[in-house]
C-alpha cells in the first residue's frame, strides 16, 4: 500500500465524517479518488463498518464488562449463537489460549448484568471470568495518526 493511501486510512481512523474537500486537502488526493478509494475500501471490506464511539455512561449504561469464557465443545455453537444474537453483547471475539470467547458487554445496572449472567450460565461454560472496565484510556487509534503509520511530516 502506497504511503498516501495508509495516510488517507489514517484520515479515516482519525475521523471518517470529514469531508472529501477537506480529505482532499490535507492528502493532496484529487477529490474524485478519494471517491473512488472509499468505493473500492468498502468494496474489498478494508472498511467493514463506518461508526461512532459511544460513551455509553452519559446514556445511563454505567456497567461495561469484558468476560473470557471457555464452552463445551458440544455448547460452542449454541453458546456463539447467543451471544451473537444477544442485544446486551457489544463486541465478540474469538480468542486462544485456554479461553474460546472474549465478549464486551455493556448494561445499565446490575440486574441487567445479573440477568444475562443467568441466561450465559445455561450455556454451562466451563471457565468465565468478568472484568468491570472502569475507564476507557486509549480506544480506536491504532492507524489513526501519521505518527502510527511511518509517515513523516
Amino acid at each position: 500500500m502506497q504511503e498516501k493511501e495508509l495516510m488517507l486510512i489514517g484520515r479515516f481512523r482519525e475521523n471518517s465524517r470529514t469531508s472529501l474537500t477537506k480529505l482532499s486537502r490535507l492528502t493532496k488526493i484529487p477529490v474524485s479518488t478519494l471517491f473512488d478509494k472509499i468505493k473500492e475500501y468498502e468494496k474489498t471490506r478494508l472498511i467493514t463498518k463506518h461508526t461512532a464511539l459511544i460513551d455509553f455512561k452519559k446514556l445511563g449504561y454505567s456497567i461495561r464488562t469484558q468476560i473470557l469464557i471457555t464452552a463445551k465443545k458440544e455448547k460452542k455453537e449454541a453458546l456463539q449463537k447467543f451471544l451473537v444474537m444477544h442485544h446486551k453483547v457489544n463486541t465478540l471475539f474469538r480468542i486462544n489460549n485456554g479461553y474460546d470467547y472474549l465478549i464486551e458487554a455493556i448494561f445499565k445496572d446490575l440486574e441487567e448484568l445479573d440477568e444475562f449472567t443467568g441466561k450465559l450460565e445455561e450455556h454451562e461454560p466451563t471457565e468465565k471470568k468478568e472484568f468491570f472496565v472502569m475507564e476507557d484510556i486509549k480506544r480506536e487509534e491504532f492507524l489513526a495518526h501519521k505518527e502510527n503509520i511511518g509517515i513523516q511530516k
